[in-house]
């Protein structure tokens, strides 16, 4: 017995002691696992399926199951479903698991029926059973004709959300027919989101927004992920700009050519007796132009392929995963395959895995689709290893840190690193923004807000009291037609120690007075005005009357902001969570 094998022993064990499960389970475990190849169920789903149920019987409502790319998700929902919680009393006779599907994609909803809605073996009676899944479109779970009804229709009592990252806006459909709809009714609706790359659940987990409890995916040493390709070296980092169509020129005189590392990856292909290279391209156009430059340069080499939604392409992305498979497994070709923008999560290559000699993934400014594109396609179960990856070197880096340990989401350092490598966001709905950038911050001590009608009391005077007449009188002058009407850009208030921002000064779309009006006590004030000199006071100024075209503000009148004493800060980049996980009603 392996070192592994007793580890999965152990853990089961303890998890089914933890869960107080009947012999009956344990005995279906031992037959599922003696026949592991008939079945498609292996030791790592098992204890994923145990630990989620340890999970649902301790009562939690919001579940998130992060589990690397191509490891075996839908077996342990199926594991979890038809074993687990029939035999600890969460599923009952006629009762059943809603399975969402949260991508549109036909191919993996038929995959997904004929998997998880598939007969099971219960070793105990001896005989099949009826699975207690169903499966079922995003579109159809909202429209059939309410969420409510089918989950009354089917004794729902627990609804799992595959691929979790898609389609989980504010406005999406799941967030209305799932939080607003079925929540209001059925309040205790428990919900299981499986992903690799949950990043909108989490961060909702990580703020409060919601109540999350995560199970994380047990990682098999016979797996290949990303976190073992940059372990063997196979990723090469992307060059600056990279494009593989490169062009010069425009209009008529535009000249096409192939990227040198493109022709690298091809005539590493050709090495080969057959195989497979995936180069994703960015549109329709730029893949049928790549695909002729190709078809020119190695005609006779191998056989070159455009697949997307468009109708100009070779194949649907579907048919043309399908051509492919019959051209190496059936004929053993050589095949570069051009994808236009699709092949994402949910796509398997199946044994195709075994003849990928490279893939090219140019994505680099989104965590989620960077590391589930192409590169995430090539991870799974197979012994491939001579094979290379062109991608961003530090997004996959990123993500590898993430696979090890999903908690470093909240790790200051590691969102930095990806803010400063220019990814701009984790998935669709959960981008970074830059709070503060490490270096010198000012902060701001008071701010007061006068109206122009207030400057001509004595408090407003009182509160002026750093600047002397002259400067008041100056002040009080911005405001008038025959100053504001004419070019002020450039004017000075010659005060020592403070600094002024006129409306009238800037242009309407670059505005710096309208800008930074709502500026707070945790904005630097060097932001607002300038870091390179230090004043004790900052002026801005909307010096347009309220009913001029030129107020974009709606207020007429001056805002006092007093800084502080300048100190060191470090770079600090929050996510700004647009899903409907970030909204905590």
């Amino acid at each position: 017995m392996t070192a592994y094998q007793k580890q999965w022993n152990s853990e089961i064990e303890a998890l089914l002691n933890e869960l107080d499960a009947p012999q009956s389970l344990e005995d279906n475990i031992i037959d599922t696992l003696h026949n592991s190849k008939r079945t498609g169920i292996f030791p790592n789903q098992i204890t994923n399926a145990l630990r989620i149920g340890l999970s649902l019987k301790e009562g939690h409502q919001n579940m998130a199951f992060v589990a690397s790319m191509q490891s075996g998700k839908s077996g342990t929902v199926y594991f979890l479903c038809n074993y687990v919680l029939p035999a600890i009393g969460l599923i009952k006779k006629y009762e059943s698991v809603l399975f969402v599907t949260s991508m549109r994609d036909t191919d993996l909803y038929d995959q997904n029926c004929r998997n998880l809605q598939s007969e099971y073996y219960d070793c105990n009676l001896g005989q099949m059973q009826p699975s207690n899944v169903k499966v079922m479109k995003m579109s159809d779970f909202f429209n059939h004709p309410n969420p409510h009804k089918v989950v009354n229709e089917y004794d729902v009592q627990l609804i799992v959300r595959d691929e979790d990252q898609y389609g989980c806006g504010e406005e999406s459909c799941f967030q209305v027919a799932f939080f607003i709809e079925l929540r209001r009714r059925i309040p205790d609706i428990k919900l299981l989101a499986v992903s690799a790359t949950p990043y909108d659940i989490l961060d909702a987990q990580y703020t409060g927004a919601a109540d999350v409890d995560v199970i994380v995916g047990a990682r098999p040493p016979q797996y290949y992920g990303i976190s073992e390709m940059l372990r063997d070296n196979i990723i090469e980092d992307l060059p600056a700009s990279f494009r593989a169509l490169q062009t010069q020129g425009s209009g008529e005189d535009i000249i096409y050519s192939v990227h040198p590392k493109v022709e690298e990856y091809i005539n590493y292909l050709i090495t080969f007796q057959d195989g497979l290279g995936i180069i994703r391209e960015s549109n329709t156009t730029r893949a049928l132009e790549l695909r002729m430059q190709l078809q020119l340069q190695f005609k006779g080499q191998c056989k070159v392929i455009a697949i997307g939604s468009d109708n100009a392409c070779d194949f649907s992305i579907n048919e043309g995963i399908k051509e492919v498979s019959s051209l190496i497994l059936k004929r053993g070709q050589r095949v570069v395959l051009i994808v236009v923008q699709a092949l994402t999560a949910g796509k398997d290559l199946g044994i195709l895995k075994e003849k990928v000699r490279f893939g090219i993934e140019p994505r680099d400014r989104q965590l989620a689709n960077g590391a589930q594109g192409i590169t995430g396609r090539f991870c799974g179960y197979h012994n491939n290893r001579d094979f290379k990856l062109l991608a961003s070197h530090s997004l996959l880096y990123h993500y590898a840190q993430f696979e090890q340990d999903w908690e470093i989401f909240a790790d200051e350092d590691w969102r930095n690193g990806l803010f400063n490598q220019n990814v701009r966001g984790l998935s669709t709905h959960t981008r970074f923004v830059n709070v503060q950038s490490e270096g010198i911050f000012t902060p701001i001590v008071e701010i007061e807000t006068l109206g122009y009608e207030e400057l001509f009391t004595e408090e407003a005077r009182d509160l002026f009291g750093f600047i002397d007449d002259d400067a008041y009188h100056r002040l009080l002058d911005f405001f008038e037609e025959s100053f504001y009407n004419v070019s002020t850009k450039g004017t000075r208030f010659n005060q020592k120690g403070i600094t002024i921002r006129l409306a009238s000064s800037y242009n309407e779309n670059s505005n710096r007075v309208y800008k930074n009006w709502n500026c707070s006590l945790n904005d630097d004030f060097g932001n607002i005005f300038f870091k390179k000199n230090q004043y004790e006071y900052g002026l801005l100024i909307s010096n347009y009357p309220i009913n001029d075209t030129r107020n974009t503000l709606g207020f007429c009148g001056v805002k006092i902001i007093r800084s502080g004493a300048k100190e060191f800060r470090l770079q600090q980049t929050d996510v700004i969570n647009g899903s409907m996980y970030g909204n905590p009603n």
